[in-house]
Order: C-alpha cells, then sequence, then structure tokens
C-alpha cells in the first residue's frame, strides 16, 4: 500500500510541476510540426517528452541551456553541424549523450523522467517516432 500511495504523489507531483512549462503561441506550435528543413549549415533537432506524467525537465546542448520541458511537450533547435553533448536534468539527476550532427539534417530526441525512475533519460529515436511525439505535443517556450 505505501509503495502505491507514493506512485500516486509523484503522479500529482510531475502533473502540478508539467503545468509551469511555458508554451509557445499557437502558430509557432504549427510551423514547427511541419518539420521544414533547417537553414544552410545547421541540423534541426525536435526534443521532445511523450510521458502523460513527469517533472519539468531542463535540455541543454553543450552546457547551454535550450529551455524546458514538460509532459508531452516539444521544442526544436536549429544546431551548427558537428559533435554535441545532449543533456537533461530534472530534479537533483541528469543524463547526456553525444551525437555528430550533419548539415541539413532532422533528428529526433526523447527526454523524459517517468514517475519511477530518478534519473532523467534522453535518447535518440527514428524520424517516425520523434514525429509522432512532436504531433501528439505542444511546442515548449524555448529559452
Amino acid at each position: 500500500m505505501p509503495k502505491s500511495l507514493a506512485a500516486l504523489l509523484l503522479l500529482a507531483l510531475a502533473a502540478c510541476q508539467s503545468s509551469s512549462v511555458a508554451m509557445a503561441p499557437p502558430g509557432q506550435d504549427a510551423a514547427g510540426k511541419q518539420f521544414n528543413p533547417p537553414p544552410p549549415g545547421t541540423a534541426a533537432v525536435y526534443f521532445y517528452n511523450p510521458a502523460a506524467a513527469s517533472p519539468v525537465l531542463n535540455v541543454a546542448v553543450d552546457g547551454l541551456n535550450i529551455g524546458r520541458l514538460g509532459t508531452q511537450t516539444w521544442m526544436r533547435a536549429e544546431i551548427n553541424a558537428g559533435h554535441h553533448v545532449f543533456r537533461c536534468r530534472g530534479g537533483d539527476s541528469g543524463n547526456s549523450i553525444w551525437l555528430n550532427l550533419a548539415p541539413g539534417q532532422i533528428r529526433f530526441i526523447d527526454v523524459q523522467m517517468l514517475p519511477d525512475q530518478y534519473v532523467c533519460t534522453i535518447r535518440e529515436t527514428s524520424p517516425e517516432a520523434g514525429r509522432a511525439g512532436v504531433l501528439n505535443g505542444g511546442r515548449a517556450l524555448q529559452s
């Protein structure tokens, strides 16, 4: 019984925290969901959180904050081609991955922290999974 009560409290806390993510205007949400190619020399990276319940997660590239993701939210960033470190931070934990971006690419990164986890996860996903995650979410306002 105590474990199920703790899980319920974590879900409620995650739902409350996700509401603190600032959302982009509807026009920016619609524009990002067209998946247009990035500007020359850059790659487009979509960060998305498909979880139905998750605490707010900070997303950074090469140590620079990109923004915050709540439940079922996403962001798009145009990033110069080359090797980069992508990081998520949630609560007192963090995780990272390294990716090499080529000019003109569109890549998708799943960022989430489920209620029974203590560390956020960050991983590249397929274009199909990434597009579905973006289309099912709302665009978070970037930093």
